[in-house]
């Protein structure tokens, strides 16, 4: 970056330069436009990363390859142009956005993006951090969205499906945009619905891809999927009987989400599931054996209730109540194999760890000698008689 000069907010490239390199340009947040000379042919990676104050660029008909991360964090940007003559991208119909013409691919859009009919794909964090879209209208031609195309886009409210549209990326897609109220899957889908207004995304009958606050988790729904809620503004969610799996950070970020019934058919929760919501009270089913990190970070939280039996906490896993700075009760109604030494830091409002009878030096050879004083044995089971 020490060769480019920065002028009155304006980048100026030397005319000879032919690469801009690779996050050149990282967190420049006083950068405003850029002057790229047609001696450029290649935007590496990250290279506008993060310029929050960049609200237009022009790319010369000379650039030929683009890092489809080159604007990611480019939240302001309102204006995109590709020059005439470029053999490889354009911005046709004024469309402001780069559209990769070979694969009509759309690239790189902004918040005043109009996605022209025949564009096929929505590219890698395409849309990410445009915190000024509150709509994208998706053309009948469009068939796929890639990963995190559309990531933090906070103010988009509304999502409508065409049903040509069959493949959405597995990470992060929409993750964070808190803002969605309504989401519609255009009936004949072959791989995605929206049944019964349900004001969700479901993938092949089972699989509940994205909700949004005014989403009811359909009957049937067997998987949650990664970052399907995160950031939502739900106060509750209803999960039905027929969910067995909750992925990766599904329900994380959901800092108004108070209350949550944790179906005892489910058997597996993945990390950060429900990390940094606003939960008070959580009981995990008996079929659950890992909860690596599951409950991080969720300040509101009280007390917690453990019904199975855990696999280890090696090295590599986080405890699932890790700075729970609220919490006061855990009770493990069985036997946890192994927990790290540093398993209760940040949980500075812990009273009570309640323990199945008769395993209390069980538990204390697995916290730390400080927290011996709180453990307490429940009183055993009593058997009912047959």
């Amino acid at each position: 970056m020490a060769k480019y000069e920065i002028r009155n907010g304006i980048a100026i490239i030397p005319e000879d330069e032919t690469i801009i390199a690779r996050e050149a340009f990282r967190n420049c947040e006083e950068l405003t436009s850029v002057l790229i000379p047609h001696s450029v042919t290649e935007i590496r990676a990250l290279a506008f990363y993060g310029c929050t104050g960049l609200t237009s660029i022009v790319i010369p008909k000379s650039v030929v390859a683009i890092a489809y991360d080159a604007f990611t964090g480019c939240s302001n940007l309102n204006s995109i142009v590709v020059e005439d003559g470029n053999p490889v991208y354009d911005s046709r119909e004024n469309c402001n956005a780069i559209i990769e013409k070979r694969s009509s691919t759309l690239v790189r859009g902004c918040s005043t993006t109009t996605i022209p009919e025949g564009i096929e794909i929505i590219g890698n964090s395409a849309f990410s951090n445009c915190k000024g879209l509150t709509s994208i209208a998706l053309p009948s031609s469009i068939t796929a969205i890639k990963n995190n195309a559309f990531f933090d886009c906070t103010e988009l409210a509304e999502l409508f499906i065409p049903k040509n549209l069959t493949q959405i990326g597995c990470n992060d897609v929409f993750a964070n945009c808190k803002g969605l109220t309504s989401i519609v899957v255009e009936d004949g889908n072959p791989v995605y619905d929206s049944r019964g207004n349900c004001n969700a995304i479901i993938e092949n009958g089972e699989k509940l891809i994205l909700g949004c606050c005014n989403s009811i988790i359909p009957n049937g729904v067997r998987t949650i999927a990664r970052s399907a809620f995160s950031g939502c503004a739900i106060t509750s969610a209803t999960i039905p009987d027929t969910v067995v799996t909750i992925e990766a950070y599904a329900f994380s970020h959901c800092s108004m989400l108070s209350e949550v019934v944790i179906p005892n058919d489910v058997e597996t929760i993945e990390h950060g599931a429900f990390a940094e919501s606003g939960l008070v009270d959580v009981v995990v089913p008996e079929k659950v054996r890992n909860l690596h990190g599951v409950f991080c970070r969720c300040h509101e939280l009280i007390t917690a209730t453990v019904k199975g039996k855990l696999d280890d906490f090696r090295s590599d896993c986080t405890f699932p109540f890790m700075d729970c700075s609220s919490l006061e009760s855990i009770t493990f109604l069985d036997c946890v194999r192994y927990i790290k030494d540093e398993s209760c830091n940040g949980c500075k409002s812990l009273k009570n760890i309640y323990v199945p009878a008769k395993k209390g030096d069980y538990y204390k050879k697995r916290f730390t000698e400080e927290l011996h004083s709180i453990i307490i044995e429940l009183e055993p089971v009593k058997k009912t008689k047959k």
